[in-house]
């Protein structure tokens, strides 16, 4: 036993001594292949999508439906309460690395949807004139397609037929800015699931918005294959008496087919030829039609107004409102006149707070000074009474040894009496 293992070890054989490791495949993609950052520099956007006001519960499912469009790169189990300020939030969106909050308010009158960046702005005001939910959407086309893995990488946006003003060019870099940026060169098709699509109306003066799914299917194959490749769900083949009747049956209706039932005329512009893998029918260099079927929400908004600060500040643009050139002087005026005096008053704050901080201190001290004093005080009147009962007791103790010095009157009691007594019967 000993000589094999000895000749085991100065031979050793590799698939007799080890065991064979299981090799660690990666089975998940990186999200974020390709994506960048706005302009290459800093993080990826982050954002927080909230409610707020008093009527907040009537914009619920639509901040849902919202987060869901922001994913991933959202707080999508935010919870907010009525008690929280907007400053609470902007607090922490700095360690979070958040830079933007879409904040969705309501009124009697109609729904608003502030887009903010944090944390000094500038923030837009869109009023939404009407908006559909996702469920809503949902309920209405006959096969829904919204994949869970499309939520795990961000979206593409498409921006259309924004203006050259001054807010539609901010309106243009706010959208833009709410997503990651996409290297051509570095990114993966199969992260490219979902599309955001905001058109502008210049008649209406109203903004279209879209949340669409992409698919990719391949062109040139037999409808009845491509349902048997993509739903895991075996057929019903009962009426039929060989496999190929399933492949011939329907050949009339499109068993090549051209178009798709959405798509119409424009299946045939809508084909490509992939440079990668985007699933597992779809493959690289195969034909392929590209396919968007809505998610939602939908919504129709207008801008309305453009705010310098973060939710506050000098208004740049109002839709419903025009100032002249000396009432925007005065409210400039106003505003710098209101930040001295804000700042002066903190300043005051400050001072008043450092001389209190200074007489409590100096207060303490004193009071600390004199229980020290009252404590030696008491410290000494403690030992003169020790000192003068001991004095005492001396005293005491030789009067009653008989010792010398006068005799405690206690001793004999009654003797003066007596002496009297007899002094006045002589």
């Amino acid at each position: 036993f000993f000589s094999e293992a000895r000749a085991r070890l100065e031979d050793p054989d590799p698939t007799a001594m080890a065991k064979t490791r299981r090799k660690k495949r990666r089975t998940h993609l990186d999200q974020n292949a390709g994506r960048e950052a706005p302009g290459g520099k800093g993080d990826i956007p982050r954002s927080f999508v909230m409610k707020r006001g008093k009527m907040s519960e009537l914009v619920k499912e639509l901040t849902e439906d919202v987060r869901h469009v922001m994913e991933p790169h959202t707080a999508k189990n935010l919870k907010e309460s009525k008690t929280n300020k907007l400053k609470d939030f902007v607090q922490v969106a700095g360690p979070l690395g958040v830079s933007h909050f879409i904040i969705l308010s309501a009124t009697e009158n109609s729904k608003y949807v502030k887009i903010a960046k944090t944390p000094r702005g500038p923030t837009l005001t869109f009023k939404v004139n009407k908006y559909t939910l996702a469920r809503e959407v949902a309920a209405a086309q006959r096969n829904p397609r919204a994949p869970p893995n499309a939520f795990l990488s961000p979206p593409l946006v498409v921006l259309n037929n924004f203006g050259d003003a001054p807010h539609q060019k901010l309106a243009t870099i706010t959208f833009q800015n709410l997503f990651p940026a996409i290297n051509v060169r570095k990114v993966k098709l199969s992260t490219c699931q979902r599309a955001v699509l905001v058109d502008y109306d210049k008649e209406s003066n109203k903004f279209q918005f879209r949340h669409y799914s992409i698919n990719a299917l391949p062109t040139g194959t037999n409808r009845h294959l491509k349902k048997l490749l993509t739903k895991n769900k075996v057929p019903d083949l009962g009426r039929l008496t060989d496999i190929g009747e399933f492949f011939e049956v329907g050949a009339n209706s499109g068993a090549m087919s051209e178009f798709s039932d959405s798509e119409g005329e424009d299946a045939v512009n809508a084909r490509v030829e992939l440079a990668q893998d985007y699933n597992r029918l779809s493959r690289a260099n195969t034909t392929s039609r590209v396919k968007l079927q809505e998610i939602g929400p939908r919504m129709e908004m207008e801008l309305v107004k453009v705010e310098e600060g973060m939710c506050e500040g000098r208004v740049l643009y109002h839709a419903y409102v025009d100032k002249t050139e000396d009432e925007v002087k005065e409210l400039e005026t106003r505003a710098v006149d209101k930040e001295a005096l804000r700042k002066r008053r903190r300043e005051e704050q400050e001072r008043n707070v450092a001389k209190k901080a200074k007489e409590k201190a100096e207060k303490e001290k004193i009071e600390e000074e004199m229980a020290a004093l009252g404590a030696r005080k008491r410290k000494r009147d403690k030992k003169k009474e020790k000192e003068k009962d001991a004095k005492i007791a001396r005293k005491g103790g030789k009067g009653l040894d008989g010792g010398k010095g006068k005799k405690s009157p206690s001793a004999r009691p009654g003797k003066s009496k007596r002496i009297k007594g007899r002094a006045q019967s002589k």
